[in-house]
């Protein structure tokens, strides 16, 4: 199993600490979102145990009304009330509270009760029908029922008016009680549901923490798949965690199988040269130490040629995985990539040849590693038009074709040299093989062409010229304007 070390863990420790908690979080948020609901649910309880006491005793002060209602006689032609004890014997029940009532009529004024309870209802009241609203009388607050009817008593005209008030005292009481009950109720609920939701981040955790143990417990080396059953919610994280260890798992494969074939590159030029040296140290002559002398030269210069292409198949290879792709015009790029090749070719006698269908043309790529295409694809044309050149006109030239094909960009790069057998179209983009030995070169250039135009989403194939020679050709994807970066 891997070990941190000290410091290693003293840091990790220290920006553990000074991390932001996702369980805080979690918890945070739910007991935020559970005291909103129990803040609106006290509300509600709060106003419904306000409303449940003032129907409970509104009931008791209506039934007091109707029987002082039913005890209004008409003695020698006027109004009088008769006050039915019983009725504030039902009010009694309550008591705490104050009752206050008076009687009066439209034709004759106040018959009876409390002069200074002088009130009526806050919207407009409909005859004969009882209405109940609250209001403050002596400084204290009360609950009146208000009731105006007509008349029926024979020679009386008009209107009778009965008010008949009472303290709040017993309602507020009962509504408090309610209230209170509910409350405990209420945050009793929301203390278990703080405690479950602190429970149900450390289940909903676990499958993190397990997965972390997971890797913890594994050798250095090791980027197999995490094989490990886990929730949906985090499924997605350990699949993307077995595709970045595949990733890297083949960019170790890939470094280790470059380091060594390089290093299996290196040694032979390296043997030759040596070689050459104690060679030329043992001629005893001039002339034949200058030969010598010279072969160490060529065999510096092409060992020098090997590393710079290793060096820069290290470069394109990092560029690749961590470079986004931006749109690039690439005819601009094929006729930089010309300009530098131009005057290597004519030393050799070959002459260069572009056409384009398009002024530009843009496709989704990385500047750098796509000029290293382009380059290795000219020079591998000029290397293998050299020889045959010198025989044969046509030959001499090499001819670059960009196309528009639709949604494709066709780059076709032609030489009229001796070709490539059909049993090696396919080997030479394979790292470090050549398909003819009688040219210089390292076996480096159309394997890293082969890794970029993978990158780029680009096809690659090699067909035959004629009446001789090789076409190598990459389609490439057409980038269009309202499409987004890789």
């Amino acid at each position: 199993m891997w070990q941190r070390s000290a410091n290693l863990a003293d840091i990790e420790a220290l920006e553990l600490n000074k991390a932001p908690s996702l369980r805080k979080r979690f918890i945070l948020a739910g007991s935020g979102i559970i005291a909103v609901i129990a803040l609106i649910a006290i509300n509600l309880v709060f106003n419904y145990s306000q409303r449940l006491a003032d129907l409970s005793y509104d009931r008791l002060l209506l039934s007091a009304l109707w029987q002082m209602d039913e005890n209004i006689l008409v003695e020698e032609g006027r109004l009088s009330i008769d006050i039915p004890w019983s009725a504030f014997s039902t009010l009694a029940q309550a008591n705490e509270d104050r009752i206050f009532y008076r009687v009066e009529s439209s034709s004759e004024g106040y018959i009876t009760g409390n002069k200074r309870l002088m009130s009526s209802p806050p919207a407009q009241a409909e005859l004969g029908k009882p209405h109940f609203y609250n209001q403050n009388f002596s400084g204290e607050p009360i609950r009146i029922v208000w009731l105006e009817r007509a008349v029926t008593k024979a020679n009386i005209q008009g209107t009778v008016t009965i008010l008949l008030a009472q303290t709040r005292l017993s309602r507020d009481a009962m509504a408090s009680s309610i209230t209170t009950r509910a409350v405990q109720v209420i945050l009793l609920i929301a203390i278990v549901a703080v405690l479950l939701i602190i429970l149900g981040s450390h289940l909903v955790l676990n499958p993190l923490h397990r997965i972390e143990e997971l890797l913890e417990e594994r050798q250095p080396g090791d980027l197999t798949p995490i094989k490990l059953d886990t929730p949906k919610e985090t499924y997605q994280l350990k699949v993307a965690l077995n595709h970045f260890m595949a990733r890297l798992h083949k960019n170790l494969e890939q470094l280790e199988n470059y380091t060594a074939e390089s290093a299996h590159q290196l040694r032979t030029p390296l043997a030759s040269l040596k070689a050459l040296a104690e060679n030329a140290r043992d001629q005893t002559t001039p002339e034949r130490q200058q030969e010598a002398l010279e072969q160490i030269v060529q065999q510096s210069e092409t060992l020098s040629e090997t590393v710079t292409i290793l060096l820069n198949q290290a470069v394109v290879s990092h560029r690749l995985q961590t470079q986004r792709l931006v749109p690039l015009d690439l005819v601009e790029l094929i006729k930089q990539s010309c300009m530098a090749q131009a005057v290597s070719a004519l030393r050799q006698g070959i002459h260069l040849s572009f056409e384009s269908t398009e002024t530009e043309v843009f496709i989704l790529g990385e500047a750098f590693s796509l000029q290293q295409m382009l380059n290795n694809l000219v020079d591998n044309a000029v290397r293998y038009s050299a020889i045959k050149a010198v025989t044969d006109d046509k030959a001499k030239m090499v001819e670059i074709h960009i196309r528009q094909d639709g949604r494709s960009v066709i780059l076709s790069v032609i030489d009229y040299g001796d070709g490539i057998a059909d049993d090696k179209k396919n080997r030479v983009f394979e790292r470090f093989y050549r398909a003819n030995y009688e040219i210089s070169g390292t076996g480096v250039g159309l394997a890293m062409v082969k890794e970029i135009t993978d990158r780029h989403r680009a096809h690659i194939k090699i067909s035959d010229t004629q009446p001789s020679g090789a076409t190598i050709s990459v389609d490439f994807p057409l980038f269009i304007n309202n499409e987004t970066e890789l």
